[in-house]
C-alpha cells in the first residue's frame, strides 16, 4: 500500500497582525444647558465583562471567543479584543463581543501552544477587561488503510473494507472511495469505510487490476491508501468428496486382548477434515457427517491435494454447545497441558482432476502388523479416531435429551507412551500414568481444565510399566468421560482411587464409578472390555446381567449401581426388566436445581433414588421400585439419608464382618446428648489403599434452625487400648478427623493431632443443612507400612467415638 498524506493547511504561511483601534466617542456640550453642578447625580458604575472559559482545540481548527459584558447603569458598551500572548493570529470581530480565529500549525515539539486574548468592554467613562486562554494542539494526522489487494474472478461481489483506517486522536473519520485506474465500474457507498462493486467481465485469459484510492479525513488531516483488485476469469473447479473410516479390532473372548484380524471399519463422525495443497495450505476445512463422509467444493481442478482430519469434535455455536480434542501429553511438553499437539491423520496426494471426484475414501489403520505380533507405533493412526468416536457416543447421549446442552470442554490425552505404573508421583508428561482417569486439574494448579488420561504403552517402555492400552476399550473411555460429565453437568461426592469390582466400597465412590460404569455402558455396550496385553489378558464386564455375589448387591456396590442405571435405560424387555424409563428422567435428576446436584447429604444411591421418584411418571414409580428391591434397596422409606434401609449383607462373601454399614447417617442435634459412631477398615485387603472401604467413612448431619455457633466434640469411646508393640514411638492413639459441607460444598474441617479427641468449632453457621464426614486417621496408615513400623501393629480395625454437638 502507498501511503499519501495531504494537510488541510498551507504550513508556510503565518497571518499578520490585526489592528484593533477602540474609538472612543467625545460628548460635547451644547449651548442652553445648565452650568451648575448637581452634587446628588449617581457616580458612575464600571461594566462587568468575561472573556469565557479557557478552551484546547486543535490546530487549524476555528475557535471562537464568546465574551460575556453588561452594564448596571444601561451605558452603550464598546468591545475590544487584542492577543496578549502566542504566535500573532487574526482575530475576527475585534470590535464585537464575539470574535474568532483560525487555530495555526503548531509544531509537535511546541504543543500544546497557548493563545491569550484580552477582552475590554467600555461604557464611555470606565472599562474592565478579563482574559481567556487558548491551548492549541498539533493535530496528529488519520491512517488510510485500504486493506489488502485483492485477486477476485468476473462478475464477483468486490468488497472494498477501508475499517482499518485509524486516528491517533480518536478523531471522527470521513471516508471517500475512488476508482483511479481499471475499467469503469460503480462504487456502492463509496463515501462509507466499506464500499462494494460488481467485478467486470475479462477476455479471456487476461486479468485487469483496478486501482482504488481511499481518502480519509479527521476534520484537519487528510490521508490516502490505494489497493488493487486483480480480476480475472473463474478457475475450472471440482468437487472432492468421499468417507473417511478408522479400523476397530474385535476383542477376544473374556476380553483378552484383540483379534487383528477381525477388522470392522467404522466411520469418523462429526471430526474435523481439512483439504490440504502439496504445499501444506488450507484450501477447505469442513466436518464429516455420521457417517463419515466429507466433500469439498469449490476446489480448483487438477490440482495436488490430500485430505487431513483432526481428532477433535468442534460445536461452537448454536442452542448445544461442546469441544473435544484428543491429544498428546508427552509431546511439547514446555507447553501447557491444554496446548499440547491435537492428533491429527493425513493421507497420500491425489490429484484433484477434471472433474467432480466423489469417492475419495481413507481408512486410518490399526498399525498392528499381524506377522510381528506388534504395533508399528509410527502407524497407531486409528487410536486418536477411536477415542474421540467413543466420547462422541456420550456427547450424542446427551444431546438427545437436552436441546440447549453446553458440555463445556474436555481434552483427552492419549500417547504410546502412556504407561500404566505404580509410583509414588507418577509424571504425565513422560508418560507415568497411575491408571486410565479423569481430573478438572491435570497440572495441579487450580486451572480448571477437565482432562482424560488413558493408556496408550503396547510393550511396556518403563521398568515399572504394565501393558495395558486403552484406545480401543470404548467402555474404559466412557467410563471416565461419565466422571467429566458429573464434574460438567452434576455433582459428584466421591472421593475416587481404589475401588475394585465387584465393588463394595464407600457409598459416595459407590454411586460415582457406578455412574462411569453406566453411562460406558449405555452410550457405548453393556459389555465392557478392559483389554491388558493383546491376547493374554484383560477383564470383562456384563452390566447387562451383572448379578455375582448376590447378597451383596447394594447401595455399595458400585456394579449394584450400574445395573440399576441401565435397567431403567434399557428398552429390552430381558427377564426382570420389563420397562424402560429412558436417558430423559436420570439426566435430569443428575442436572436440574434441587435435586442431585444440590441435595444437603452426599451423592449416593439413596439420594438419586430418592429424586428420580420425583421427576418419573406416576406410572413408573412401581417400575424404578423393582429396579431398586433388585438391588437390595428398601423402598418402604426412601430419602437422602437412606434412613428407610435395614437390608445389609450379614457377611461379605470373603467371610470378613459387616459393621458400620447401617444406619448410612446419624442425626445430631445440638445440645441434645451423644451419639456413639464406629469407623472400620475390616474389610482391608493388604497392601490396597484402605480410603474407601465400606465402613472407614461414617456420616453425621445435623439441622439448624437459627444462626448458630456450633461446636463439635469428638471423644475415643472406647479408647483404644495401647499397643504391645516394643517400639516406643509407634503411633496407637486414635486421630479423629471430621469435614463439613453444605449441599456438597466443603466448609471447614476439625483435623488436629490430639490423642482419642477432636473439638471442631464450626463457628457461626446460618439456618439450613449441614453434612459431615468422619473417619479415624489412624486407619490410613494402614496404607503406608514402614520398617520400622511407625504407627501400632495391632491398632484396632474398628474405632468408636461419642460426638457431641453443642
Amino acid at each position: 500500500m502507498r501511503h499519501l498524506h495531504h494537510m488541510g493547511y498551507n504550513n508556510g504561511l503565518k497571518p499578520a497582525m490585526l489592528l484593533v483601534i477602540s474609538l472612543g466617542l467625545a460628548a460635547c456640550g451644547g449651548g442652553g444647558g445648565s452650568a451648575s453642578n448637581n452634587n446628588n447625580t449617581p457616580s458612575n458604575r464600571a461594566p462587568t465583562v468575561s472573556a469565557g472559559a479557557d478552551q484546547a482545540v486543535k490546530e487549524f481548527t476555528d475557535v471562537t471567543l464568546a465574551g460575556t459584558a453588561s452594564d448596571a447603569d444601561n451605558d452603550a458598551l464598546t468591545y475590544s479584543w487584542e492577543q496578549t500572548a502566542g504566535s500573532t493570529v487574526a482575530i475576527t470581530g475585534a470590535t464585537s463581543l464575539t470574535a474568532g480565529f483560525a487555530a495555526p500549525d503548531v509544531l509537535a515539539a511546541n504543543s500544546p501552544e497557548v493563545f491569550t486574548f484580552r477582552l475590554t468592554v467600555s461604557d464611555g467613562s470606565t472599562q474592565r477587561s478579563d482574559s481567556v486562554d487558548v491551548s492549541v494542539t498539533d493535530n496528529n494526522p488519520p491512517v488510510a488503510d485500504a486493506g489488502a489487494d485483492q485477486n477476485v474472478v468476473e462478475l464477483s461481489a468486490v468488497d472494498l473494507d477501508g475499517s482499518g483506517s485509524s486516528d491517533a486522536d480518536g478523531d471522527a473519520l470521513t471516508f471517500s472511495w475512488v476508482q483511479t485506474d481499471g475499467p469503469d465500474v460503480v462504487l456502492t457507498d463509496a463515501d462509507s469505510a466499506q464500499a462494494s462493486f460488481t467485478a467486470p467481465e475479462v477476455a479471456a485469459g487476461a486479468t485487469d487490476q483496478l486501482t482504488f484510492e481511499l481518502t480519509v479525513n479527521d476534520g484537519v488531516d487528510v490521508a490516502s491508501d490505494v489497493v488493487v483488485v486483480s480480476v480475472s476469469e473463474p478457475a475450472s473447479i471440482v468437487t472432492i468428496a468421499g468417507r473417511l473410516f478408522y479400523e476397530r479390532p474385535t476383542p477376544n473372548a473374556l476380553c483378552r486382548g484383540y483379534n487383528f484380524n477381525d477388522i470392522t471399519l467404522m466411520p469418523v463422525r462429526l471430526a474435523t477434515v481439512l483439504l490440504l495443497d502439496s504445499a501444506g495450505n488450507e484450501l477447505a476445512v469442513s466436518q464429516t457427517d455420521d457417517g463419515g463422509n466429507y466433500s469439498f467444493s469449490g476446489i480448483t481442478a487438477n490440482t495436488d491435494v490430500r485430505v487431513r482430519v483432526r481428532a477433535e469434535l468442534l460445536q461452537t455455536t448454536g442452542a448445544q454447545t461442546w469441544e473435544v480434542y484428543v491429544r498428546d501429553n508427552t509431546s511439547n511438553t514446555t507447553a501447557s497441558l491444554d496446548n499440547r499437539p491435537t492428533y491429527e491423520v493425513q493421507w497420500p496426494l491425489f490429484n484433484s482432476g477434471g472433474v467432480d471426484s466423489l469417492d475419495n475414501d481413507f481408512i486410518a489403520r490399526t498399525g498392528w502388523d499381524t506377522d510381528a505380533g506388534a504395533y508399528d507405533d509410527a502407524q497407531r493412526l486409528a487410536a486418536p479416531l477411536s477415542i474421540l468416536d467413543a466420547i462422541l457416543n456420550g456427547v450424542l447421549l446427551i444431546a438427545e435429551v437436552d436441546p440447549v446442552v453446553d458440555l463445556g470442554r474436555i481434552d483427552a490425552f492419549w500417547s504410546i507412551n502412556n504407561s500404566w505404573v505404580t509410583l509414588p508421583s507418577p509424571d504425565e508428561n513422560v508418560g507415568e500414568l497411575i491408571t486410565a482417569y479423569y481430573t478438572s486439574d491435570p497440572e495441579r494448579d487450580g486451572r480448571r481444565n477437565p482432562s482424560l488420561f488413558l493408556r496408550g504403552d503396547a510393550i511396556g517402555r518403563l521398568p515399572e510399566s504394565r501393558i495395558n492400552t486403552d484406545e480401543f476399550d470404548s467402555h474404559v473411555i466412557l467410563h471416565e468421560w461419565g466422571h467429566f460429565f458429573e464434574d460438567e453437568l452434576s455433582r459428584s461426592d466421591s472421593r475416587g482411587g481404589y475401588h475394585q469390582i465387584p465393588g463394595k466400597v464407600d457409598v459416595r465412590v459407590a454411586f460415582g464409578e457406578g455412574w462411569g460404569t453406566a453411562i460406558g455402558a449405555i452410550a457405548g455396550e453393556p459389555r465392557g472390555c478392559d483389554t491388558a496385553q493383546p491376547a493374554t489378558s484383560g477383564s470383562s464386564l456384563d452390566v447387562e446381567n451383572y448379578n455375582q455375589f448376590a447378597n451383596e448387591q447394594g447401595f455399595f456396590n458400585e456394579l449394584s449401581v450400574a445395573t440399576l442405571l441401565y435397567d431403567l435405560w434399557d428398552q429390552d424387555n430381558d427377564g426382570f426388566d420389563t420397562a424402560s424409563i429412558g436417558f430423559g428422567p436420570i439426566y435430569e435428576v443428575m442436572t436440574a436445581p434441587q435435586l442431585q446436584k444440590d441435595t444437603e447429604g452426599f451423592t449416593t444411591l439413596f439420594s438419586f433414588a430418592t429424586y428420580l421418584r420425583q421427576v418419573v411418571d406416576p406410572a413408573d414409580i412401581q417400575f424404578v421400585d423393582a429396579q431398586l428391591r433388585w438391588e437390595n434397596v428398601d423402598t418402604d422409606v426412601l430419602d437422602i439419608w437412606g434412613s428407610g434401609q435395614t437390608t445389609a449383607p450379614a457377611v461379605w462373601h470373603d467371610g470378613k464382618p459387616v459393621n458400620d454399614l447401617l444406619p448410612l447417617y446419624t442425626q445430631l442435634t445440638p445440645g441434645a446428648g451423644t451419639k456413639n459412631v464406629c469407623a472400620n477398615v475390616e474389610t482391608r485387603v493388604a497392601g490396597a489403599d484402605t480410603h474407601n472401604n465400606p465402613g472407614k467413612w461414617a456420616y453425621l448431619y445435623f439441622t439448624l434452625d437459627s444462626t448458630s455457633n456450633v461446636t463439635l466434640t469428638i471423644d475415643a469411646n472406647p479408647v483404644p487400648p495401647a499397643t504391645t508393640d516394643t517400639t516406643p514411638d509407634v503411633r496407637d492413639r486414635s486421630d479423629p478427623d471430621v469435614r463439613l459441607y453444605r449441599n456438597g460444598v466443603f466448609l471447614a474441617e476439625g483435623v488436629s493431632s490430639v490423642a482419642d479427641r477432636e473439638v471442631f468449632a464450626m463457628g457461626t453457621l446460618e439456618p439450613g443443612t449441614y453434612a459431615l464426614e468422619f473417619h479415624d486417621w489412624r486407619h490410613v496408615d494402614f496404607n503406608t507400612p514402614t520398617d520400622p513400623p511407625t504407627f501400632a501393629s495391632d491398632y484396632p480395625e474398628r474405632t468408636c467415638f461419642d460426638f457431641t454437638l453443642n
